[in-house]
């Protein structure tokens, strides 16, 4: 994206986090982190789930919230109203509302926010690489598949099956049909942040 404005706030893996603005208001901004901070997988088992019941979210919203943030950063996170759509053709399995301070984007948002594909190619964060096991690993698998550098990342939007939910590849596509829920990939945390 060019013109990219980067926000820091908070540290992670022992350095500041940078945060990609992508909407910016009179009192809030609406970020997203520029780089991979971390990889998960979207829930322990291979069976149906969906953001408002993940083990990514709880993560995002306990563990990642309480290492990244100071108890006054934690105050400026503003939590949001969520609003996640069926997997489709499988009515009521991933329809959810949640609010959430730490979220991941979804197919929508990221299709309307970031329309381009080059700007959704993300690298993982140096420092993290090293701080984190799951990251580690997770690099190193990718130069399993030839691409050492861009990471895939998960949306909280369903994929085709209600085990399988939306990703971005490494060239900044929409996996629409998604990756199974028990894959690692990588992870962008979203949020608004209070200015005021």
């Amino acid at each position: 994206m060019k013109n990219q404005k980067i926000y820091q706030f908070g540290r992670y893996a022992g350095v500041p986090v940078e945060w990609q603005i992508l909407r910016e208001d009179a009192d809030k901004i609406f970020v997203l982190s520029k780089y991979i901070l971390d990889a998960k997988v979207f829930f322990p088992d291979c069976i149906y789930t969906g953001w408002a019941k993940s083990s990514i979210r709880t993560w995002l919203n306990e563990i990642f919230f309480e290492k990244a943030f100071s108890p006054q950063e934690q105050k400026r996170i503003r939590k949001t109203e969520l609003f996640t759509p069926d997997c489709t053709g499988f009515k009521n399995y991933a329809e959810n509302h949640t609010q959430d301070a730490l979220f991941l984007l979804s197919e929508q948002e990221i299709q309307h926010l970031l329309p381009n594909c080059n700007d959704r190619v993300a690298l993982p964060e140096r420092h993290a690489v090293n701080y984190s096991k799951d990251l580690y690993q997770y690099e190193k698998l990718l130069s399993y598949y030839n691409t050492p550098k861009n990471c895939w990342w998960w949306l909280r939007s369903p994929g085709t099956e209600p085990n399988m939910m939306g990703t971005v590849c490494t060239n900044g596509m929409i996996a629409h049909f998604g990756h199974y829920v028990n894959y690692e990939r990588g992870i962008r945390p979203a949020m608004y942040i209070n200015l005021k």
